[in-house]
């Protein structure tokens, strides 16, 4: 039913668009096709120095859509330009998938290989929820704002006997 419905008039008219009618069935619940949904302003990433640090503002939801841009920026931040301390504002991030997910966890890692301080700042109850769900909340350094995280003190090396594992929010 799901394929038949997706793919009607596919192979009639040589063209594979949806009717925009006609409902996807998933489970239960019934989603219309994704052109019917609201679409979110695109994401918006820019940069900035304060003092030792370098603040990566992102804005917007970070998906599957849009990770590799995220992933880029850090990327590019830690490996080419070398910044000693890489601070994300989330503060207008609303949501993020597991794409952005691996794109953070990447950047924490490449950070730790490099022995540069990266830190996330601004969780949305939504982001700060995944990350509690897949237990990385502890593992990332985390603070409620920006001042806090550029007066926080630097924290011990990962793994070593004086890490505690808390964050500061």
């Amino acid at each position: 039913m799901f394929i038949s419905t997706f793919f009607a008039g596919c192979f009639e008219e040589n063209r594979c668009v949806p009717e925009l009618t006609k409902p996807i069935a998933s489970g239960r619940k019934v989603w219309h096709n994704m052109g019917l949904m609201p679409q979110r302003p695109p994401m918006k990433i820019s940069t900035r120095q304060q003092g030792e640090a370098t603040i990566l503002d992102l804005s917007g939801d970070i998906t599957l859509f849009n990770s590799p841009e995220v992933r880029t920026a850090i990327l590019t931040l830690l490996r080419e330009k070398q910044v000693p301390f890489l601070l994300i504002n989330m503060l207008d991030v609303p949501y993020v998938d597991s794409s952005g997910v691996a794109s953070l966890v990447e950047g924490l890692k490449v950070s730790r290989d490099l022995k540069t301080r990266f830190a996330l700042y601004g969780l949305s109850k939504s982001a700060r929820t995944v990350l509690e769900l897949t237990h990385l909340l502890r593992v990332f350094e985390v603070h409620a704002t920006e001042r806090e995280a550029l007066e926080a003190p630097v924290p011990p090396p990962f793994g070593s006997a004086a890490s505690s594992g808390d964050e500061n929010a």
